[in-house]
């Protein structure tokens, strides 16, 4: 099955939500009215809002609310969307990634694991508890994932999502410099312990406390399918998922594992 998967590399305002969010419907919008319309949308990590976390009281809201419904708008009848937002619930925060079907209601949502201490998300997040995966029925229950940026540094979960099924994980993110080479190879890395696809979307541009490299891409493991540059940019990128059974085969890692010993 060919998919075609949009990467929203944008420029995020930290702590202009009303901005942020007119910005990124903006771009979705643009994207309904490309040549070829993508089945997958993903946005960056906290797009509405960036890391102003001193003022999650202001910017929390539940999930699905009045973000996703703005975004459903647009993206009915259209494609799925991915991104992340900073949801609030029982007076607890936390990062979100929110995943909004073709119909325009909620597939699900996850919660980020890892909090990142350097961007203060241990003092003003909860750290989610579950590691789901997603079926998406507009494209023939396609299992999906998703991280969010610091997770990436952490292979167990990305292992659980392949046990599960997961044949692409989306990693929305703010990954500051100057860590470039990292962030290339934490994603590849994924990429070939699995045997999926990753799909990570980072932010550009200026924060408040740091800067932000983009180079948002697609890699399936044996090689970079898409990259992006150092700008806001929006990629259209083509991916075959028949290639996965291809490499599983030549390479039967998962069935190699020694469950008997870990």
């Amino acid at each position: 099955m060919e998919l075609t998967i949009a990467l929203v590399q944008m420029e995020i305002v930290d702590g202009e939500k009303e901005s942020n969010l007119r910005h990124g419907l903006n771009i979705l919008k643009e994207l309904t009215k490309t040549h070829e319309i993508p089945d997958i949308v993903c946005l960056p990590e906290l797009f509405t809002t960036g890391y102003d976390l001193k003022n999650v009281k202001e910017y929390g809201e539940n999930i699905p609310g009045e973000t996703i419904e703005k975004i459903s708008i647009i993206s009915q009848n259209k494609f799925v969307v991915i991104g992340t937002i900073l949801e609030k619930e029982n007076d607890k925060y936390y990062n979100t990634a929110f995943i909004l079907g073709k119909n325009g209601t909620l597939i699900g949502k996850y919660r980020k694991i890892h909090l990142f201490s350097p961007m203060l998300e241990k003092e003003f997040l909860t750290p989610g508890d579950r590691i789901p995966t997603f079926k998406i029925p507009s494209l023939k229950d396609l299992t999906i994932g998703v991280a969010i940026c610091y997770d990436i540094r952490f292979p167990e979960i990305f292992r659980t999502m392949a046990l599960d099924g997961a044949q692409i994980i989306f990693v929305p993110s703010e990954f500051p410099s100057p860590k470039r080479k990292i962030w290339k190879t934490l994603l590849y890395s994924r990429a070939i312990e699995n045997q999926y696809f990753v799909v990570g979307v980072n932010r550009v541009g200026q924060g408040k406390s740091d800067e932000f490299f983009g180079c948002s891409l697609v890699t399936n493991g044996y090689d970079f399918l898409e990259k992006l540059g150092a700008v806001q940019e929006i990629k259209l990128c083509k991916i075959n998922l028949d290639i996965l059974s291809e490499i599983r085969k030549s390479l039967p890692l998962l069935n190699d594992r020694r469950t008997d010993l870990y």
